[in-house]
């Protein structure tokens, strides 16, 4: 058995992590603890000061989202290109960030996981020139999140149901709840036999990637939780969301920006098809009319929406009209394509294949037992 240290940031460890390890797993607190841990004093002092708990011998040490000064071998698994420190505003930093970048070329740094094949692209633009492109292009593997498949088969549509679509994210703008409201006037005001359930904490505004700052702008929109055809979950727990994905028809994430998605991906695991937008890693497991729906935006060379904007041109009121625009267009999509299915003479057989789709989807690239075997494997590999 191997004693493995787990640091970094914690959003993306669980879906990136071995769920039954058969190595111990130590999942590091921040130091010192408590709500001021020392990276806020600055950043780069994370990558250098112990973790708790500092008395804990360990032979491999997995870090997420952050570079480490260790002798152990170890790995690091990342999202896109923010793992690598960059901007450096003085010589002194210049100095720290690139020492620590370099580190990734030591060869007890022994693999570079991206947890897609965007966040893979991300990084690659990022070393592009560097003295060491050529050591961490070597090291550089994608491996996809995992996520424990629940069910065994693909779930049925009855014509005299009301389709049901559900929507996760606390960010209510950016991640696509926007969209997923004027979607549910639409419908209503059409008489579709529709019911879109709302799982967020309704964070928006300044501070989220995407949104417009004035918070006022989207008050009109959050009117719209109290329709007929939408049902507002603020705060439930995981389990309950998971109940609701299982119980709905698709999962709707129309989301101006994710990195990832993970919320789709357990609704896979409970053979739930997508309805989404085509940015960054989603069309990469998500296929068109395979297993769900891609709603088109305009994207650059990097696959973000092409017209997201930051700093100070996010408080322009040209800006908000380009938002308030691209919210309607998506949702006229979500729209199109909702009618387009219950349209369909063989809309039972379609959704069936759609479910099935998403099943296979869950089973084969995010399945937990195989990446398990990967990762236990790898540390085994590590320790030697």
């Amino acid at each position: 058995m191997v004693k493995v240290i787990i640091c970094g940031n914690k959003h993306i460890r669980i879906p990136n992590l071995p769920r039954n390890s058969r190595h111990k797993l130590i999942h590091a607190k921040s130091f010192p603890t408590g709500r001021y841990p020392i990276e806020k004093l600055w950043y780069p002092l994370g990558s250098f000061f112990p973790w708790q708990p500092v008395g804990e011998k360990c032979q491999v040490v997995h870090s997420f989202n952050r570079v480490l000064h260790t002798h152990k071998p170890w790995f690091v698994t990342f999202e896109d290109h923010r793992v690598l420190y960059r901007n450096p505003q003085n010589k002194r930093e210049a100095v720290i960030y690139e020492l620590l970048n370099n580190r990734l070329a030591l060869d007890n740094c022994q693999k570079l996981i991206a947890i897609s094949d965007y966040a893979k692209m991300r990084f690659i633009k990022r070393i592009e020139g560097w003295k060491i492109e050529a050591k961490l292009n070597q090291k550089l593997d994608v491996i996809h999140p995992n996520f424990r498949t629940r069910v065994n088969s693909a779930k049925t549509y009855q014509s005299d149901q009301k389709l049901q679509l559900v929507f996760v994210g606390n960010h209510i703008a950016r991640k696509g709840g926007i969209i997923a409201l004027r979607l549910a006037k639409k419908a209503e005001q059409l008489g579709l036999p529709l019911i879109i359930h709302i799982i967020s904490g309704l964070e928006h505004g300044s501070g989220v990637p995407t949104d417009f700052p004035d918070k006022k702008k989207y008050l009109e929109d959050l009117k719209l939780l109290d329709l007929n055809n939408v049902v507002f979950h603020q705060n439930i727990p995981n389990d309950k969301v998971i109940e609701l994905l299982s119980q709905s028809h698709f999962q709707l994430m129309p989301t101006l920006h994710d990195t990832y998605g993970f919320s789709i991906i357990e609704g896979f695991s409970v053979a739930t098809p997508a309805i989404t937008t085509n940015v960054c890693a989603l069309p990469e497991f998500i296929r068109h009319e395979e297993n769900g729906y891609i709603l088109e935006l305009p994207i650059n060379d990097i696959r973000h929406w092409a017209n997201w904007v930051h700093g100070e041109k996010t408080k322009t009121d040209e800006y908000w009209e380009v938002l308030n625009s691209t919210y309607d267009y998506l949702a006229e999509q979500a729209l199109q394509q909702v009618k387009q299915f219950l349209d369909r003479s063989d809309k039972r057989e379609h959704y069936e294949f759609l479910s099935a789709g998403a099943l296979a989807q869950a089973q084969i690239l995010h399945n937990s037992e195989k990446q398990n075997e990967l990762f236990d494997n790898l540390y085994a590999a590590a320790a030697r």
